[in-house]
């Protein structure tokens, strides 16, 4: 039998006066956060994360924080020599790369225990929607700005060390390289520089994909919104078949691949914005995230006031840049050194306090239909 949400309200509060109680509901939250972090966020399907411990990192000699050190591989390579030739020498040396450790929190949420009563929501209900949804919204954030940063870097080099202008003219004009970052086909043939977002083209996807498997790494899986994911419902029968058009006209795409490639949707076009579409090798030839400890959550309640925060601390690096790869489904340009066109806040993540916009517009009372009584 279930039992009704304010009853549990109820018996959350009686709890809380107790200081076993607190214990108690602490690891419940701390437990009930840490998985639902591991289900929403993208972040952890690219790149999932390793739980460390005190014993498994290092002091920093930079700072009075903890690292952990990662052993890269060393170089290594064979060669045809005569009978009577010798080999090239090489000392063996092994590259690391060292990553800190950063805290994600909640706000400090407070309710006095007179209000909490009054709500038919759970306590647990509230914890999931105001806690774990901003945690895993920062995480992702945090984690594009340094994939584009990684992409950004590789295209830099690739044009002469000098940061240059993708968009439709400079493609159009054949004075930039495309190396780490590629336009899409409707893109890179537009008549001006604008932010619309092109419907993706499944040529698209193939270039997208050789930009990895050009440079001896292979693209294992996409991320893109679900914006962007809903234009390949578009594709016709040339791009999907007669068979798989029939299937996707009644029930949509069903399949876990997407030519081959596993793919990654979210929703959250405020972090990952429409028209970018990321490509990625498997996680052992890109970078690492680690969880310190577990996910904490931190209760209590003095005099009638109820406070609740949720943190995790995580280190995650970006090993080897070499293996993001982006495509641009817009026109302009997107390189945060140029933009030559102004529009760069139309494809970066939004600030941290913007994310996570409203749609709701109860408490402007904005509740339709209204019936008005006299």
């Amino acid at each position: 039998m279930s039992v009704p949400a304010r009853m549990l309200n109820e018996l959350f509060t009686q709890k809380l006066g107790t200081a076993e109680g607190k214990e108690k509901i602490a690891e419940y939250g701390g437990s009930y956060i840490r998985d639902r972090l591991r289900e929403v966020s993208f972040t952890r399907k690219v790149m999932p994360p390793e739980q460390v411990t005190r014993a498994d990192c290092q002091r920093s000699v930079n700072h009075d924080t903890l690292v952990k050190i990662i052993d890269v591989e060393p170089q290594s390579r064979a060669m045809s020599i005569t009978f009577r030739g010798q080999p090239t020498a090489r000392f063996i040396r092994g590259p690391k790369a060292e990553i800190g450790f950063y805290t994600i929190s909640s706000e400090m949420f407070q309710k006095t225990e007179q209000e909490l009563l009054a709500y038919e929501m759970p306590i647990t209900k509230i914890i999931e929607e105001n806690s774990v949804k901003d945690i895993q919204e920062i995480e992702d954030r945090e984690f594009l700005v340094h994939i584009e940063a990684a992409v950004q870097a590789l295209q830099t080099e690739a044009n002469g060390n000098v940061a240059t202008a993708l968009n439709a003219t400079t493609v159009q004009a054949g004075t930039v390289v495309e190396f780490s970052a590629i336009k899409g086909e409707l893109a890179r043939n537009a008549v001006a520089n604008d932010a619309t977002v092109r419907p993706i083209q499944r040529p698209d996807v193939v270039n997208l994909f050789k930009l990895l498997d050009g440079n001896r790494l292979r693209a294992e899986r996409l991320l893109m919104t679900e914006v962007d994911w809903d234009d390949i419902l578009q594709w016709t029968v040339e791009d999907f078949g007669a068979r798989i058009q029939s299937e996707t006209a009644v029930d949509g795409y069903k399949y876990n691949t997407l030519l081959g490639r596993a793919y990654i949707r979210t929703i959250k076009t405020d972090i990952l914005r429409p028209g970018n579409v990321y490509a990625f090798t498997a996680p052992e030839f890109f970078g690492k995230f680690y969880v310190l400890n577990n996910t904490k959550f931190y209760i209590d309640k003095v005099a009638n006031t109820i406070t609740f925060q949720a943190w995790e601390d995580i280190g995650m690096g970006v090993i080897n840049i070499a293996s993001v790869r982006k495509l641009e489904l817009y026109s302009a340009d997107a390189n945060p050194t140029t933009d030559a066109d102004g529009l760069l806040a139309n494809f970066i993540p939004l600030a941290e306090d913007q994310l996570g916009a409203v749609n709701n517009r109860v408490d402007q009372g904005l509740v339709f239909p209204q019936v008005v009584q006299f």
